[in-house]
C-alpha cells in the first residue's frame, strides 16, 4: 500500500470524520473551518470531480448558522433525514446499536482497538468511521480492506445520498460531495470489491 495513500487517509479522514462528528463550536473543528476559509483550500485535495460545486457549497454554507444546521441534521428533535449510523441503513429495524454495530465491536476488539468517546456513541456513526479510517492508515494498515469492505462503504453511499439532497444545508451537502468522492477514490486507489447489502433506510 503506498505511503501516499496512507498519508492522505489519515490527513483526509480526520478532517472530514471531525467536520462530520463534532459541534461546529467545538474546538476540534475551529482549525477545520480555518482551513475551508482559506482561499484555494480546494487545491489541496486530491481529485475532486465536482470541485466548483464543492468550493461554493462551502463557502455559501459559512455564510449560515452552523449550529443550526449540525443541530438539524445530525440532532434533532425531529426525524433525521440522513441518519449518520450506519446499523440504521444496515439493521432490518432500522435502528442504532443493531447487529452490524456489534459486528463492528467484535471487528475492533479482535484488533485490539481501544475506542473512547466521551459520548454515549455508538462506533458507527459516520464521522468517527472516517477517524478510525485514519487510525488504521497510520498504525494498522492491513486492517483497513476490510475496514472498508465490511463495515464502512456497504452503507456510507446511501447516506451520503441523503446527505447531499440536504439544500438547505450547503456546507454538509458540499462536505458529503466530498467525502462521496473521496471514498470512491479510496476504493479504487485499493482495488476494493464491496458486498451488496440490504439497506433498510
Amino acid at each position: 500500500m503506498e505511503q501516499t495513500l496512507l498519508q492522505e487517509i489519515s490527513t483526509f479522514g480526520r478532517l472530514l470524520g471531525a467536520a462530520f462528528y463534532y459541534d461546529p463550536q467545538a474546538q476540534a473543528v475551529k482549525p477545520i473551518l480555518n482551513f475551508f476559509r482559506q482561499p484555494n483550500w480546494i487545491e489541496e485535495w486530491q481529485d475532486l470531480t465536482q470541485a466548483d460545486e464543492i468550493k461554493t457549497l462551502i463557502a455559501k454554507g459559512l455564510q449560515q448558522d452552523l449550529d443550526e444546521a449540525y443541530q438539524y441534521l445530525f440532532i434533532g428533535p425531529n426525524s433525521l433525514p440522513a441518519p449518520a449510523w450506519g446499523s440504521v441503513y444496515l439493521d432490518p429495524e432500522a435502528v442504532i446499536f443493531g447487529n452490524s454495530l456489534v459486528e463492528l465491536r467484535t471487528f475492533l476488539k479482535m484488533h485490539q482497538i481501544a475506542f473512547s468517546s466521551t459520548e454515549n456513541e455508538p462506533e458507527d456513526h459516520f464521522g468517527l468511521m472516517l477517524m478510525l479510517a485514519a487510525y488504521l492508515a497510520e498504525n494498522k494498515p492491513e486492517l483497513l480492506k476490510e475496514f472498508f469492505t465490511q463495515h464502512l462503504l456497504t452503507w456510507s453511499e446511501r447516506y451520503l445520498q441523503l446527505l447531499a439532497e440536504q439544500a438547505d444545508y450547503p456546507f454538509y451537502q458540499g462536505l458529503s460531495l466530498m467525502a462521496q468522492q473521496t471514498l470512491q477514490r479510496w476504493k479504487t486507489e485499493l482495488a476494493l470489491t464491496v458486498p451488496k447489502v440490504q439497506l433498510y433506510f
